[in-house]
């Protein structure tokens, strides 16, 4: 088996490839990095596409975890190329994708924006193209998808049904936010604000973890996470995922403190944010060997992500164990988030090197 991390921005994309109980290759990818950045596409997603359609395979599996723009982004500059390059036939690939049907009286204008209007642009082209299965939540069966076992571990229906709302309330207003976005352009007022300082320079044993607040942002609840297990290896794919969510799906499965899961990699979840990676969600799981640990992320983003909160966290909650945090960027910045005065004898950072991918 081949999983793939790559380097695309303060985004997800993953590929993973296995020899399937068919004795075929198989090739499911996760996400797709975001829109705008073409060079984490073309060095990431795209490079692997490439690959796959010159060892004459398919995509087996295109797993969408949710709708924002680091997530789907790479996705659709995929589908802009493919309308002319037709390299790739998506109707032989199944895509998971939680998404809101237009039953309701809609007024969609369509547009480039992030998020929602970029969700129905995809939503709208794969219902036409390909084999799209929809409401992909803990309700689901554990799959067999040729000899890999995939269980769902988010979103719950509350969080799935979220999205949906929130979904229909922006869909249904399309046409006033466009307007109101070409206003703030004329008037040059950024789009984004910049967000909290670094919390880089706080030594890791100084953070209070007692304090812990959750992600709100419906999008990030809406995420699919899942486990997947393979020939003895089993990964913890948490995408933005909400671990309150991922809590109550472990235990419903019967995991617990004295009982644990056991991975061999865990994907932390939203890019190391600090409001996505709680102490009960880490009293879950166990290592067969180190504690491996993947970030996507490039601390260059508005967000300030990874935090290093979320690292001191994980460090200080496997305080016998070497931690390894595997980085998807290498970069002056990620270069700087641990520092001499950590002092941390069993912790090592890796990162990749340009925009090769980070292989486990």
């Amino acid at each position: 088996m081949e999983v793939k991390f790559f380097s695309v921005g303060c985004g997800d994309a993953i590929s993973i490839r296995f020899l399937g109980s068919d004795r075929v290759f198989h090739n499911i990818l996760i996400d797709g990095g975001e829109e705008r950045n073409e060079n984490n596409y073309k060095n990431g997603i795209k490079k692997e596409i490439d690959a796959i359609i010159k060892r004459k395979e398919i995509i087996d599996l295109w797993i969408i975890t949710h709708i924002d723009d680091d997530h789907i982004g790479g996705i659709l500059r995929f589908i802009y190329e493919n309308n002319t390059t037709k390299q790739v036939d998506i109707s032989k690939t199944i895509f998971w994708y939680n998404y809101a049907n237009e039953d309701y009286d809609t007024r969609i204008t369509k547009s480039d924006y992030k998020n929602v209007p970029q969700a129905i642009l995809l939503r709208d082209y794969l219902k036409s193209h390909s084999k799209l299965e929809e409401s992909i939540t803990t309700a689901t069966e554990p799959i067999d998808f040729y000899g890999a076992k995939i269980t769902i571990l988010s979103p719950n229906q509350q969080r799935f049904e979220a999205l949906v709302e929130k979904w229909k309330n922006e869909e249904m207003k399309e046409d006033v936010k466009r307007k109101v976005e070409e206003k703030k352009r004329k008037m040059n007022i950024p789009k984004y604000q910049s967000a909290k300082s670094y919390d880089y320079d706080t030594k890791v044993d100084d953070f209070d973890l007692t304090q812990f607040e959750e992600d709100k942002k419906p999008e990030n609840g809406s995420s699919i996470a899942f486990i997947f297990e393979y020939s003895g290896k089993c990964f913890l794919f948490l995408a933005d995922s909400f671990p309150s969510v991922i809590v109550e799906s472990l235990t419903n499965l019967g995991f617990t403190e004295e009982n644990k899961l056991i991975l061999d990699v865990m994907q932390v979840a939203h890019h190391g944010s600090k409001g996505n990676t709680s102490n009960e969600l880490l009293k879950l799981i166990s290592f067969k060997e180190d504690a491996k640990f993947v970030i996507s992320a490039n601390s260059i983003n508005v967000h300030k992500l990874p935090n290093k909160e979320t690292m001191s966290r994980i460090i200080r909650h496997f305080p016998e164990q070497k931690v390894q945090f595997y980085i998807t960027h290498k970069n002056e910045k990620t270069l700087d988030i641990i520092k001499k005065k950590d002092n941390l004898k069993n912790v090592e950072i890796l990162f990749s090197e340009g925009f090769n991918p980070i292989e486990l």
